[in-house]
Formats: structure tokens, C-alpha cells, sequence
């Protein structure tokens, strides 16, 4: 089995970010295909009929260039899956790369209820360079390893031991027999392709990063960056990890990874320009405050600083008062703007109230200072607000809401909701108001 490999948690978010310029294409002859197996092919592979989207060839050169095999392999899902990320055959093989759940789990994909990474253009093009590395080392021919990664091992390594290694000289089933010149075909019809387009990047993204609420937050359509990450099964990173990949487009790489980041509210991403105290203003701390959180940290492009613990809350700042004063706890997506509208101030006097610039930036998990009835976020979902007296929460439903994600935004379960709110089934109603914590 292979490892997984070790991402930094300073990811290059730039267009290119896998290599820098195109790897450069294999030897032809390092194929060793005999002459004329295209011409064998029931399929005939043509340039004008490639179906990948732009940028998508290009992408997975790199990750193959960084795995140390032939580029040309790109050409490997054209024959197993059309490059169509959620193929999935009758056997149970899924993915652009086919992947049985065994042999997924052998190259260290991960499989369950929240991502499948089989359906992962990068972790998926990264199993399969490992599969026909491993396969080349043990057959000695990069034919042979394209074959056994048809056929399987053992039926490979059964053949060979019969005698001649030559391909055209083995006893293969007929399916490998017939893959074999189908790849020949679509590779010689993959080296016609003009260069393709660096349309695509590859960003680190942080654990419970929502794809449709960073999709808002770059101005683009949600599909943009749902369709390229059909791993993540429920368009949300898992909540474990340091951080996950995320294929983008090349034009919003920088701002998605800034948005990402800033919507965890863990780290900040540094921008072009920024200075220690310039982001220390933004973020509403002090320098050396800061500073202190990033020991020995450089201020580059692309790096991502660790944001201050904030200070204790002082002893009364849930306690509340007769005018109506409390405390609200910022979520993914707030802004100064948008939480004083719904209390009906301006953003103005929420920063006034707080002793913060109108342009400072806001963080989930950051608490600000209210006086009203408690907000929604922009999205129109209720936040929950500890008011005078009360160890509560509740939250109003809105459309999209389900209790899986519900508990999970929480740290509750399903079971203890509908524990709380007398419910049988899980269908909800817009407008519904169900209590997530009791008094």
C-alpha cells in the first residue's frame, strides 16, 4: 500500500501551482506498442472528438509529472470513463479512472458517507500514477503495467510466467486484448491536440469549506466548482483534516483560496501588498499580537497566517441588559452590513459598537456586539444567540436545511433534535423552528 502523500499546509493557489509550465511529453518510445496496434482498435479515437473540458489535460499531466510517470497516461481516461468524473460502471468501478473499492482502498482513497475520492481529479489521477508505477516496477514495461491495469496483477503475472513477455504474445482475456489497442488509438489521437489552455488550478482548502457558500463568495455559479469536486458528496469538505484539494478555475484560484480561508476563520491568506500591521488592522488585532501567533512566519503570497485566539469574553458579555444588548456569533458568510440590516442599523454603528473599522474583517466564530432582535445570516438562516437568561438555542429552518447538516453545523445529532422536537421522520418546513440545545 502507498502512502498518502504529505500536502503542505502553505499550498502554491496560483493557475500552474503542479508544475509551473506543461511537463514535457515522454519518449514515444518508452510505450514500446508494437507497430500498428492503433489500427487494431474497435474505436477510432479522433482529436476533433476529445471530450475533456479545457484545462483538464493539463491538470492531469502535472499530477502525473509529479508522480513520475509518462504524461501521456492523461490520455488513460478517455478510453475508461469518456473524463467523465462520475462514470460508474455496472461492476462498481468509479470515477475518470475506474477504481474498484479495493483497489481504492489500496491507494489510500478515502470512501464514505461525506467524500468519495475516487471521484477526485487529483487524489484519483495520483492513485492511478501510483498503481502504474507499482505495475511497471513489478512487470518491467510501462505495455505491461497498462495491461495489468486492465486485467488485474495476478492474471498479468500468470501470463508472463507462462513464458514470452512480449504483449502480443501473452494469453490475455479479450477485453485486455481489445483495451491495449484502444489506448494506442487515443493516445495517437492525443499527441494532435494543440497545447491546452491553464485553465484549472488546484487550491488547499480547509475541513468544512461549503463549495456553493465559497462559490457565492467568488461571484460565480455554484456549478463552476461543484462539478469539478464531485467527491465531496454533500458539496462540503469533510470536517476532519488540515485541509483538502479543490480543482477551480484558474481565474478565481486566488480569490477562492483567500475566501476559503477567510470563511474558516482559522488563518488569513496573504494578499499581494499586505504588510504586518496592514493585516493586523484588518483582522482587529494588534501587531504584535499577530506576530505572536506566526512566530518566524514570512509574509508571502499565498501563505496563510494563524488568526489570535480571541480574548476571554469579559464576565458579563452574555448577561444582557434592559435595552436589549447581547452578543452574536459571526457565521460563514456574515457581513458588517448584512447583520446590521437585519437588526435594522446601519454597519456603521454595528462597528461603532464593537470599536472596529467598517472595513475590518469579520470571521466566523468572532463575537459581536448587538442590540436588537437577534440577526439571520445573509442566507436567510437563524443564528443562534444566547440572550439574558437563556441556555437555548434554536434555529429556523430554511430551504436546502436538512438534520444531517443541521447537527453537524451545531455539534449535535439527529437523534438529539428529534429528541428535542418530538419528530419521527427528518422532512423539515421553511420557516420551521426547531430547538437545537434546551434550556
Amino acid at each position: 500500500m502507498l502512502a498518502r502523500p504529505q500536502i503542505s499546509i502553505e499550498p502554491c493557489f496560483q493557475p500552474g501551482c503542479l508544475g509551473g509550465t506543461a511537463p514535457p511529453a515522454e519518449p514515444r518510445g518508452i510505450w514500446d506498442l508494437p507497430e500498428g496496434l492503433a489500427s487494431r482498435s474497435d474505436v477510432n479515437y479522433a482529436p476533433g472528438r476529445f471530450p475533456a473540458p479545457s484545462g483538464l489535460r493539463r491538470l492531469l499531466e502535472r499530477v502525473l509529472a509529479e508522480e513520475g510517470v509518462p504524461v501521456e497516461f492523461a490520455a488513460l481516461p478517455w478510453i475508461e470513463s469518456d473524463y467523465n468524473v462520475a462514470c460508474c460502471s455496472p461492476t462498481g468501478a468509479a470515477g475518470p479512472w475506474q477504481f474498484m473499492r479495493g483497489t481504492a482502498r489500496n491507494f489510500d482513497l478515502r470512501m464514505d458517507s461525506e467524500v468519495d475520492e475516487r471521484y477526485s481529479w487529483p487524489a484519483s489521477t495520483r492513485a492511478a500514477a501510483r498503481l502504474l508505477r507499482y505495475l511497471r516496477d513489478t512487470f518491467g514495461s510501462w505495455t505491461l503495467a497498462l495491461a495489468a491495469y486492465n486485467c488485474g496483477e495476478g492474471t498479468m503475472s500468470r501470463a508472463v510466467s507462462r513464458g514470452d513477455s512480449a504483449f502480443v504474445s501473452l494469453d490475455l482475456p479479450p477485453e485486455t486484448m481489445t483495451f491495449v489497442p484502444r489506448f494506442a488509438s487515443a493516445l495517437s489521437a492525443y499527441r494532435q491536440l494543440s497545447e491546452d489552455e491553464d485553465a484549472l488550478a488546484i487550491i488547499w482548502v480547509p475541513p468544512s469549506t461549503d463549495l456553493r457558500v465559497l462559490a457565492a463568495e467568488c461571484g460565480v455559479h455554484p456549478d463552476s466548482i461543484v462539478s469539478l469536486n464531485r467527491s465531496f458528496l454533500r458539496a462540503r469538505t469533510p470536517a476532519s483534516g488540515e485541509g483538502w484539494e479543490l480543482v477551480v478555475p484558474s481565474g478565481i484560484s486566488e480569490r477562492a483560496f483567500e475566501a476559503a480561508w477567510r470563511m474558516d476563520g482559522s488563518h488569513y491568506a496573504v494578499r499581494e501588498g499586505d504588510t504586518w500591521s496592514n493585516v493586523a488592522e484588518t483582522l482587529n488585532v494588534t501587531e504584535a499580537e499577530l506576530r505572536a501567533a506566526n512566530p518566524g512566519r514570512v509574509l508571502e503570497v499565498g501563505a496563510l497566517l494563524s488568526l489570535p485566539e480571541p480574548d476571554e469574553m469579559p464576565i458579563n458579555a452574555l448577561s444582557g441588559d434592559a435595552e436589549g444588548w447581547y452578543y452574536y456569533t459571526v457565521r460563514s458568510g456574515d457581513t458588517l452590513s448584512g447583520i446590521g440590516a437585519s437588526v435594522g442599523v446601519s454597519s456603521r454603528e454595528v462597528a461603532e459598537w464593537n470599536d472596529i473599522s467598517r472595513d475590518a474583517l469579520i470571521h466566523p466564530g468572532q463575537r459581536l456586539l448587538l442590540r436588537g432582535s437577534p440577526p439571520a445570516t445573509a442566507s436567510g438562516d437563524a443564528v443562534p444567540v444566547v440572550r439574558a437568561g437563556e441556555g437555548g438555542v434554536t434555529h429556523t429552518v430554511v430551504s436546502g436545511d436538512t438534520l444531517w447538516d443541521l447537527a453537524i453545523r451545531y455539534g449535535t445529532t439527529v437523534e438529539e433534535i428529534q429528541r428535542l422536537n418530538g419528530m419521527t421522520g427528518s422532512s423539515l418546513s421553511p420557516g420551521q423552528v426547531l430547538v437545537i440545545r434546551a434550556e
